[in-house]
């Protein structure tokens, strides 16, 4: 039967409006016209007869094909609900989780064991049928405690460094600003070095850690956390929004939907963002900040609505500190070092912040002091080719042997 003309273009048009209006809800990022990817289940089933609520983890896929349930944290105090039908043992391993954590178990008796590798926890578990478990993720600290932040380390031996380096500065937890893919391995390599770390680390996605040839949400969904997503400990919320793509609409989507959420808490005193792409970009002639003046703009706003006086961010490769509207917004791009090898000095910052028991912050830069040896990433390379055969030659010498 021939749809009459009439009939067709309405129809068109009514599919059209919903389409938009269902793009109004999820959000559209830019570039690759996806929709905003839906965040991780917190409702899953581990295995068969295993469920679990979860509240600041993930499950991840674990690489063998181990009867452990692997679970990642991106907050200082996950909590795991656990229902299982059939009764029985199971063990459960917790990733990123702080070596000084504890996990109590709502009935003691079926906690078998608990055991630490670094920031990961194995715990097995001995269920009657039926039964309920809570698990709790606590920290004997809430306060008094320091972050270390700096993003655009690559995936290599550079964002080893960086970890290593905010552990040597007395650091409890590490906030990864995002850029941790730059060429192909760096994904991999990242994740298990991220797992490797001696403290915990929360991650804010990265405008190359999304897309290659291509959107890879799913890998990072999968693997490190939501794109937006925040936690409070002791009196100070930490809130993670994700600006590695520009967004349409500014409050739609996870980070909308965030945001709404957080607004309805009044009870925090202070608060701190990081995210990846700054406010501004102080480099003449350069555009390397949100990219749009209604999205900056929607962002200031909602900072200044959530009580954020300061946000931190990564994208541009310097350290960079200046109010935009307010904000304090501070730029720790130097992951990669490579400044360190323009100047010939400990040139390259790493980001401090000290968490008092009233939760107020107290920020300071520090050296990264990234070993000369280590600054092998290709990403680096046409800084090192600029610096061969003139005065920095012999320094280059000891780089291009150490990097081999």
């Amino acid at each position: 039967m021939k749809l009459p003309r009439r009939a067709f273009l309405l129809s068109l048009l009514g599919g059209s409006a919903a389409t938009l209006g269902y793009s109004a809800y999820r959000g559209v990022r830019l570039p690759t016209l996806d929709w905003d990817p839906r965040d991780p289940a917190s409702t899953v089933e581990v295995d068969n007869g295993l469920n679990a609520r979860l509240h600041n983890l993930i499950l991840v896929t674990p690489e063998d094909n181990t009867n452990v349930a692997h679970f990642r944290a991106f907050a200082p105090e996950p909590t795991l609900h656990l229902t299982c039908a059939n009764g029985g043992k199971k063990q459960l391993q917790i990733r990123n989780l702080a070596n000084n954590a504890t996990i109590q178990c709502s009935d003691p008796a079926a906690l078998v064991s608990h055991t630490i590798d670094g920031i990961t926890h194995t715990v097995e578990l001995d269920f009657t049928a039926q039964q309920k478990l809570e698990l709790v993720c606590r920290l004997p600290q809430t306060e008094n405690y320091t972050f270390a932040a700096i993003g655009d380390t690559g995936g290599d031996q550079e964002l080893a460094w960086c970890l290593q380096r905010g552990h040597q500065l007395g650091a409890d937890f590490f906030l990864h600003l995002g850029d941790f893919n730059y060429q192909p391995g760096d994904y991999r390599r990242a994740i298990d070095l991220f797992n490797q770390s001696p403290i915990p680390v929360y991650i804010s996605i990265g405008n190359h850690d999304f897309h290659e040839d291509g959107s890879i949400y799913d890998q990072f969904l999968s693997e490190v956390s939501p794109l937006n997503h925040a936690f409070t400990l002791g009196k100070t919320r930490f809130i993670n929004l994700d600006t590695a793509a520009n967004f349409l609409p500014f409050g739609a989507g996870s980070r909308g939907a965030l945001v709404d959420a957080l607004k309805q808490d009044t009870t925090v005193a202070h608060s701190i963002a990081y995210t990846h792409r700054p406010l501004y970009d102080p480099l003449p002639g350069s555009h390397h900040d949100l990219g749009s003046d209604g999205e900056r703009d929607w962002l200031i706003a909602t900072l200044h609505e959530l009580g954020v006086k300061t946000l931190i961010s990564g994208h541009i490769h310097i350290y960079d500190r200046r109010e935009v509207q307010g904000i304090d917004n501070i730029v720790v791009g130097q992951g990669l070092g490579h400044q360190d090898l323009l100047t010939n000095s400990d040139y390259s910052k790493i980001l401090l912040g000290h968490i008092n028991a009233q939760g107020e912050i107290q920020l300071e830069i520090a050296p990264l002091s990234m070993p000369f040896e280590l600054h092998c990433h290709p990403r680096n390379e046409p800084v090192k080719e600029s610096l061969r055969g003139g005065e920095h030659d012999a320094m280059m010498r000891v780089v291009d042997e150490a990097c081999g």
